[in-house]
């Protein structure tokens, strides 16, 4: 397999391009927002191997549809008693654990998104590497005593966890081995970069902000370390970067929004030109307009058809409106609102002028979108969703967005066996 990745060895080497640093200053993040079915996972495996020579080492750690496949489920089919998730001990990626009790650690970044609990089962052949886990929750139960029914604390064990919860476990397991990496674990000292493709696939929205919070927050620690070893003026000192891809609009605008202090971070557009059979890599630059906000504006729409409207829906709206605003050159979103309805009638129809009513929306956006919805999201009241609603349907209809169903693409697999369509 290895040498035989002609078809993305340029997106590869202008996401490398982007890490070299520029007048003293570099990033350790790029940024990649594709839509499902573009291939981000088939690019994400390329990328780990480019370069590489056979039986040569490592330099990229990878968290994507395959590192999920090095943890499989023992059900107990006949008995249905006994739930293994088990641990492919043969993996690379999972040996430099050896030896290492992460176990708290693991319990601690898992705790973040749920309550359900585990533990590790050592085998024989590698006693200092976990062979599979099980997993147990607390429940609450009602047992009769004294002739009355009285609640006590309970644990259910050998349960079969959601395909939502095995994720955010592998998740949280090869956070455990970031953790080696960046600390400087023997195991993985030519690890160069980490490539994580769409890792927050089955989250709820609350879970993805979580996530993407605790995701950032050690990228960002790692480019102080980095940055800090620079102004020391040291002339040798290690660089990890960091390329993350999804499709989930949310997801993407958080990791912006947690990493904006970084000047130089690389900010990318995957697609496909199916003419050609090829994907194509944008950078999106400062003052053009993000192309992922059509796919943030295509979470509102659906948010508004299931009613769960939350309020860091505020902030993504906002963020629409600003890459709107820069790429017109306005100063303010007063031209953007201009025209707006409230309640469905246009400002003749209602007490308010149309200044007056351009000036109530503006003041709606920035007051809801410095509470802290971001990071303490909570469904939004109906008269927020109303003024929500009333923001986004003036934004298509104004700017003529056309929005995909984004829950409608071909797989990643089709489009391999169906370049040309």
């Amino acid at each position: 397999m290895i040498g035989s990745m002609a078809y993305n060895d340029n997106i590869i080497k202008s996401l490398r391009r982007g890490f070299e640093a520029y007048e003293d200053l570099f990033t350790n993040c790029a940024l990649v927002f594709a839509y499902n079915g573009t291939g981000k996972t088939r690019l994400s495996y390329d990328f780990a191997h480019y370069g590489r020579k056979e039986d040569s080492t490592q330099h990229t750690l990878y968290y994507n549809a395959y590192t999920e496949d090095l943890f499989t489920w023992d059900n107990d089919l006949e008995n249905n008693t006994e739930h293994h998730l088990l641990i492919n001990q043969n993996s690379s990626l999972i040996q430099g654990l050896a030896g290492y009790n992460f176990t708290d650690k693991l319990r601690k970044y898992l705790q973040v998104f749920t309550d359900i609990d585990f533990d590790f089962h050592y085998g024989e052949e590698a006693p200092d590497l976990p062979d599979y886990v099980v997993f147990s929750k607390n429940v609450k139960s009602k047992i009769k005593l004294n002739g009355e029914w009285q609640e006590i604390d309970d644990v259910v064990e050998n349960i079969k966890i959601s395909r939502g919860e095995e994720r955010l476990f592998v998740w949280c397991f090869f956070r455990c081995i970031l953790d080696q990496v960046i600390g400087g674990n023997d195991a993985y000292k030519d690890i160069e970069y980490i490539y994580i493709d769409d890792p927050m696939s089955s989250l709820d929205d609350n879970n993805v902000i979580a996530f993407a919070e605790q995701l950032y927050s050690v990228i960002r620690q790692q480019l102080k370390q980095e940055v800090d070893a620079q102004r020391a003026g040291k002339e040798k000192f290690r660089r990890i970067k960091f390329v993350v891809s999804s499709h989930h609009a949310l997801f993407f605008h958080t990791m912006l929004h947690g990493l904006i202090g970084d000047r130089r971070l690389g900010r990318y557009y995957l697609s496909r030109d199916k003419q050609k059979g090829r994907l194509v890599l944008k950078k999106m630059d400062d003052n053009t307009p993000f192309y992922y906000n059509v796919a943030m504006m295509s979470e509102i729409k659906h948010a508004i058809e299931s009613d769960k409207l939350y309020t860091f829906h505020f902030t993504v709206l906002r963020s629409v409106m600003e890459k709107i605003k820069e790429f017109f050159g306005h100063r303010d979103f007063a031209v953007i609102l201009k025209g707006i309805k409230y309640k469905g009638q246009t400002y003749d129809q209602t007490a308010f002028t149309e200044d007056e009513l351009t000036e109530f929306y503006s003041r709606v956006v920035n007051v809801l979108t410095h509470q802290g919805s971001m990071f303490s999201p909570s469904l939004m009241n109906e008269d927020n969703k109303e003024l929500a609603t009333s923001i986004f349907n003036h934004l298509v209809e104004k700017y003529q967005f056309v929005l995909p169903d984004l829950t409608d693409f071909h797989s990643e697999a089709w489009i391999a066996n169906h370049p040309n369509e």
